[in-house]
């Protein structure tokens, strides 16, 4: 979903209130103030959606200059947003060609969800509907943190919303939902249920979960939902786990335990180390905002963080070395680009037929991740025989 107005109990913060009640209202009093990520990811959207309308609906020639002009005027605009946005207006063209006939295609659509949430609607990014089947599309921009499509509670509630807008004319009995993610994934993901699965989960899980959070009430719910929430660095639920694990640590082997910690305790910290570590930085922002608004947080304080010198004007600096005679060459210097950067430059194709034969990828160092990871175990036996990069 791109920029706009937000309900209080919107699709994009679903995972959320339907977990944790209580968030929505909680956040309600918080700003959502926008980041360098959340522009770049607008502006994306803009041109995603600019690329569709170019080809599914009628626009002039004029129009479509005019409006790409003022895109990449940008300062976050790039070739590689350009080429992100250019493979979700391929997907989105591969899925409608795909139907056996010509689907409805709504672009933007927005969409009520008044009926199972109090005074929730949203924006879906592209609708395509048939008979027999609704598809739902999410294009994200972000990179920093991937999204499923499997039971996507934010992709069912578009779908409803969908569904619910179209339902007089169509009764699509596959309801399709993809995450077109495309700076993580080369292909998006995708996942269907049932129409009657579908609207089940609307009355047994999202009416009653929203009539709650709509109020205010519930128990909060800390867990990975909290990743966004505008006020885990305050939430007492969220730093219950982290309370509760240090007594455990304190009582793991008794009055008399050794000085050092056991396999089975370092499993124990390790569990915890990553989502308290993001909590923690949660904890830190709120502190920093709350001194400078001129509250005060016992035993803390806000000083002047380090800088780094920069020129106002390089070129003018440069000029004036040069002109009290330090030669060019002192400057500037030839480095060369980066794999990365030289195949970005040329085309991943051409790179690959010319240089593929100069390229060799190692294997990674060890990292160590929660058992549930779905990569296969690291061989250090196998490792023997690999350099490591």
């Amino acid at each position: 979903m791109g920029p706009g107005k937000h309900a209080l109990l919107g699709p994009s913060s679903a995972a959320r209130w339907l977990n944790c009640t209580p968030s929505a209202r909680l956040e309600e009093a918080v700003p959502n103030e926008g980041t360098k990520y959340t522009r770049e990811g607008t502006l994306a959207h803009a041109l995603g959606e600019l690329k569709l309308r170019n080809y599914f609906t009628v626009m002039n020639k004029r129009t479509f200059n005019a409006q790409m002009k003022k895109l990449k005027a940008d300062e976050l605009y790039s070739s590689e947003m350009d080429g992100h946005t250019e493979r979700y207006f391929d997907f989105a063209r591969e899925l409608a060609l795909a139907f056996p006939s010509q689907p409805v295609l709504e672009i933007e659509d927005s969409l009520d969800l008044s009926r199972w949430v109090p005074e929730g609607f949203g924006t879906a990014d592209l609708v395509l509907l048939s008979s027999e089947t609704l598809h739902v599309v999410d294009f994200k921009y972000g990179q920093g943190h991937a999204v499923s499509a499997e039971r996507n509670p934010q992709l069912m509630l578009y779908a409803l919303g969908a569904y619910e807008k179209y339902r007089m004319f169509y009764q699509p009995e596959t309801i399709r939902m993809s995450v077109f993610q495309p700076r993580i994934r080369e292909e998006a993901g995708t996942w269907e249920i049932t129409r009657t699965e579908l609207l089940q989960w609307a009355e047994e899980v999202v009416k009653p979960a929203a009539a709650l959070a709509f109020a205010g009430e519930g128990e909060p719910v800390p867990g990975d939902h909290c990743l966004f929430c505008r006020v885990k660095g305050q939430c007492r639920a969220c730093s219950a786990p982290y309370a509760s694990a240090a007594e455990d640590f304190a009582k793991l082997d008794g009055p008399k335990a050794p000085a050092l910690l056991s396999d089975r305790e370092i499993g124990k910290a390790l569990a915890l180390a990553e989502p308290l570590a993001a909590w923690l930085a949660s904890v830190k922002d709120y502190a920093l905002g709350a001194v400078l608004e001129g509250r005060e947080i016992p035993g803390w304080k806000a000083v002047e963080g380090r800088s780094v010198r920069r020129f106002t004007d390089q070129d003018a600096a440069f000029d004036a070395l040069k002109a009290h005679g330090v030669a060019e060459e002192i400057l500037y210097e030839r480095v060369p680009l980066t794999l990365a950067q030289a195949e970005k430059a040329v085309g991943k194709a051409d790179f690959q037929l010319f240089a593929g034969a100069f390229i060799e990828k190692p294997r990674g160092k060890p990292a160590l991740v929660p058992e549930g990871d779905p990569r296969p175990a690291f061989s250090p036996a196998a490792a023997d025989f690999q350099p490591l990069a």
